[in-house]
């Protein structure tokens, strides 16, 4: 219940605009913090986390089976688009020198993808919530490593705002596939 409510605290001070401390362990979570990253590292690998994450879910949106998962789809395309315009509008600064992240995703997160538009129906929805939690954790590592230690003051304050959001969606995925084993 402590938990909860400070889940709930944070997710109301990211929605404020204030910065906000992790909440999650990497315990929690399944993965290290990932600190030392430069960064043009960091812009890079955030971009490249939402293009997958904006495409898997508007792919979800229309082969998902289950209504939970449509949902959580949607929320994905919404979430990871306000992030994207986040990390854009931290970038236009004349002062900085980092480069605006390429247009086209990574070669491991185009294979996954594809992996999703070759799966089944039956078992679409399965994968998608699989790849979702790795996405997620990566991501969890990512921002809340730049969080840390982030050199750039700008990117620090996009990744503080990204890992409430991102701790959500981890809450979500873990409550989907765990409704997914107990037969909904």
């Amino acid at each position: 219940m402590k938990r909860m409510m400070m889940i709930a605290g944070a997710m109301m001070l990211a929605t404020s605009g204030m910065t906000v401390a992790q909440t999650m362990s990497p315990t929690d979570v399944g993965v290290q913090l990932m600190t030392g990253t430069s960064a043009t590292d960091y812009v890079k690998l955030a971009a490249d986390g939402d293009m997958y994450e904006i495409a898997s879910s508007k792919l979800a949106m229309s082969k998902a089976q289950r209504p939970d998962v449509k949902a959580f789809a949607r929320e994905m395309v919404a979430d990871h688009t306000a992030t994207t315009k986040t990390l854009m509008a931290a970038l236009k600064n004349p002062d900085r020198t980092i480069a605006k992240p390429g247009t086209r995703m990574s070669t491991g997160n185009e294979a996954k993808i594809a992996l999703l538009k070759k799966a089944p129906k039956a078992s679409f929805d399965d994968l998608y919530l699989q790849q979702q939690m790795q996405a997620h954790q990566t991501a969890w590592a990512l921002h809340g490593g730049y969080a840390t230690d982030g050199t750039d003051p700008a990117l620090k304050q996009v990744a503080s705002t990204a890992v409430p959001v991102i701790e959500r969606h981890l809450m979500h995925v873990k409550q989907m596939t765990t409704t997914a084993m107990s037969g909904m």
